[in-house]
């Protein structure tokens, strides 16, 4: 049975998935590969355990420490075909705002980050028993154009920025599915939104705050 265990970092989570074999979804923001790496030795797991490192999209806050861990230890990376460009160019996309608060937060969020180019690069659907997991990715776009989620078979699934939890980054109740702040396109968010609650899941852990329940995300987005 897959495990999950979330990483907190300063304004977002990365997930240690222990399967078969390990692996570990998205990196935060540059400078905080050491705050992994301690977090991982919390676990017993060091990255000559990691299979590869899997990106729910390519921006900075999701991105921004893949380099870092890879000068200590070479891991194949991956990410969706579409927001391959963001990881190649250590650049966001333009930030879409979708509330008033968001533009006050994306001068402290839209960085540049170390550049990197993946090994693997993902369409709309993959599995990732050939790392060891039994999980499936699915693409979830609006957030960027390459976001992805991925269900695993313990009725838990990661959502990237899909939506977040609470408010702040998730400071405040995190538990609260929301719109995250930023969106290129909110119709194909609610579509996104739609598709993960077919996933078998029952868990849903976001990029910042959560994990959210079911119930709370019906509740939130009818």
């Amino acid at each position: 049975m897959t495990r999950i265990h979330k990483i907190k970092l300063k304004i977002s989570n990365c997930y240690l998935i222990e399967g078969n074999q390990i692996i570990l979804i998205d990196t935060g923001s540059p400078g905080e590969g050491m705050t992994i790496i301690n977090e991982l030795n919390k676990l017993s797991v060091s990255l000559t355990d990691l299979s590869l490192i899997l990106h729910t999209h390519g921006h900075s806050d999701h991105c921004g420490s893949t380099t870092e861990l890879l000068r200590l230890h070479k891991i194949p990376t991956a990410i969706h075909s579409a927001d391959s460009h963001m990881t190649e160019n250590g650049k966001n996309d333009f930030l879409k705002t979708t509330r008033l608060i968001a533009k006050f937060i994306k001068p402290f969020v839209d960085k540049p980050f170390p550049s990197f180019k993946a090994d693997i690069f993902i369409d709309n659907y993959a599995d990732l028993k050939s790392f060891g997991i039994n999980g499936i990715i699915h693409s979830t776009k609006g957030h960027t154009n390459g976001s992805i989620s991925i269900e695993f078979d313990n009725r838990e699934a990661i959502i990237g920025d899909v939506m977040m939890g609470g408010y702040m980054g998730g400071e405040i109740f995190p538990h609260l599915p929301d719109y995250h702040y930023f969106a290129y396109d909110l119709n194909e968010i609610n579509q996104s939104i739609r598709k993960i609650l077919n996933f078998q899941a029952d868990k849903f852990y976001a990029g910042h705050g959560g994990p959210l329940k079911r119930e709370n995300i019906e509740k939130r987005f009818k």
